[in-house]
């Protein structure tokens, strides 16, 4: 029987780059893909540090962190399909109420080889306090260097992120470059618990009438996820 992940804990759901988040960081799954009929629900949770810029210019360190609850099913073909709700919080830069997101997002993950996985995300988020609305999306690619014969598998990400405002005047455009390390720990024959976690390099670019500016941000995530197959 093929298994494929849903995840449970926590996650960072997304690193400020520059003005506003990609989708989250994480993972939370290795290379398995659900069978055709299959049903896995997800619900993960982390957090992350990073160094970003104030309002003045200089770079301070924030963090962040939130949750995902996502279900997938198989479709055949070495594929599944699925839907995440994502929010979370992080720290305030330059006073002011902490900023929050909240959002859903699609998925779709092939796996055309035991350890080779491909997962496109696509979704949107309510980024507040200033209350912008965000389309974001990601491509991960997902490698599975050793797997042990009791299940359990270390496996390997590169996850590239964007994200733009919409509804809204804003110009910027976020872009997140991303490297999953992770391992599935089996625990049942239903359940599996992740350890991820993973640098994060982020770049935002800004358009005004007086001209444009760019900032770059560096940090790292970590999360915990407990899997569950529901059929």
């Amino acid at each position: 029987m093929r298994y494929r992940v849903v995840s449970l804990a926590t996650l960072l759901v997304g690193v400020a780059t520059g003005c506003y988040p990609t989708l989250p960081p994480h993972l939370g799954e290795g290379t398995e893909v659900l069978g055709p009929g299959r049903v896995n629900l997800a619900v993960a949770g982390g957090a992350g540090s990073f160094e970003g810029k104030d309002a003045t210019g200089a770079y301070v360190n924030q963090f962040a962190a939130g949750i995902e609850a996502r279900v997938r099913t198989g479709v055949g073909a070495n594929s599944e399909v699925g839907a995440s709700f994502i929010g979370g919080m992080g720290t305030n830069v330059g006073g002011g109420d902490p900023p929050f997101a909240l959002g859903g997002k699609l998925s779709y993950k092939w796996g055309p080889l035991p350890w080779l996985a491909i997962v496109v995300d696509a979704g949107a988020m309510d980024f507040a306090v200033a209350s912008v609305a965000l389309f974001s999306g990601d491509l991960a690619v997902i490698t599975a260097p050793y797997t042990w014969a009791n299940g359990m598998q270390f496996y390997v990400g590169a996850k590239g992120a964007f994200s733009v405002p919409v509804l809204s005047n804003a110009t910027n455009v976020n872009e997140a470059i991303i490297v999953p390390i992770g391992l599935r720990i089996p625990t049942s024959e239903k359940v599996r618990f992740f350890v991820e976690a993973g640098p994060i390099a982020g770049f935002a670019q800004q358009s005004s009438s007086g001209g444009s500016s760019s900032t770059n941000s560096f940090g790292g995530y970590g999360t915990l996820s407990l899997t569950f197959l529901l059929r």
